[in-house]
C-alpha cells in the first residue's frame, strides 16, 4: 500500500480543525499509521521545503497564472525570487506554532489525499474539499500581506516526495503496522466471497 505525508499547518491546528481533517481522510478509507504534534525545528522545515528548480517553477507558475487571470501584474520577476520568498515564509510559518504530522496509507494514497485536500489556493478549491470547505485565503491577499498562504495542510505531491518527506518527520519505529477493517473490506479480494 502507498503511504503519504500530511502536515496540518499552524492555521489548521489553531483553528481546531485537526479532528475534522483527520476524519475526512479516515472516512475516505485511508489508514492512519503515524501521527504526532510537533513544534517544528528550522532544520526539519528547511529540509521539508527543498528549494529545487522544479518546486520553485511550480509555485511560481501557479501564483502567476492566478494574477494573470485577474489582469494583475505579478510582483516577482522570476521563479527563483518567488520560490525563495515563499520558502522563507513557509519556514517561518511552520515554526510559528505546533503542527500535526501524520502518515496515511491506502491504495493510491498520495493522489487520494491531494484530491481530498483540494487546490493549493483555498479560494480555488472545489466545495467538498478540505481547503474548499474550511478556508478561503487567496494568493493575492497573502502576497499583499507579505505572508504565506494559509491553506491548512501540506500534502505530498507524489510517491517519491512522500517517501522523502515521511523520513524527515518520522522514524521507522513511529510507523505502525496493524490490522484495519479496510484491510479486509476494501482490499481483500476474497472478503465478500462465500
Amino acid at each position: 500500500m502507498e503511504k503519504t505525508l500530511v502536515l496540518i499547518k499552524p492555521d489548521g491546528v489553531q483553528r481546531g480543525l485537526v479532528g475534522e481533517i483527520i476524519g475526512r481522510f479516515e472516512r475516505a478509507g485511508l489508514k492512519l499509521i503515524a501521527m504526532k504534534m510537533v513544534h517544528a525545528s528550522h532544520e526539519d522545515v528547511d529540509q521539508h521545503y527543498a528549494l529545487t528548480e522544479e518546486w520553485m517553477k511550480a509555485v511560481y507558475e501557479k501564483a502567476k497564472a492566478k494574477y494573470e487571470a485577474n489582469n494583475e501584474p505579478f510582483p516577482f520577476p522570476d521563479h527563483i525570487a518567488y520560490g525563495t520568498d515563499i520558502k522563507n515564509g513557509l519556514v517561518t510559518f511552520l515554526k510559528s506554532a505546533p503542527i500535526v504530522a501524520l502518515v496515511l496509507e491506502g491504495e493510491m494514497a498520495v493522489s487520494l489525499v491531494r484530491k481530498l485536500v483540494g487546490a493549493t489556493e483555498p479560494a480555488s478549491s472545489a466545495p467538498g474539499t478540505i481547503r474548499g470547505d474550511l478556508s478561503h485565503d487567496t494568493y493575492a491577499l497573502s502576497n499583499a500581506q507579505n505572508r504565506p498562504l494559509r491553506n491548512l495542510i501540506h500534502a505530498s505531491g507524489n510517491v517519491e516526495e512522500a517517501n522523502n518527506e515521511i523520513k524527515i518527520w518520522f522514524t521507522d519505529v513511529e510507523l505502525y503496522k496493524y490490522e484495519h477493517v479496510n484491510d479486509r473490506v476494501q482490499y481483500d479480494p476474497k472478503w465478500f466471497l462465500a
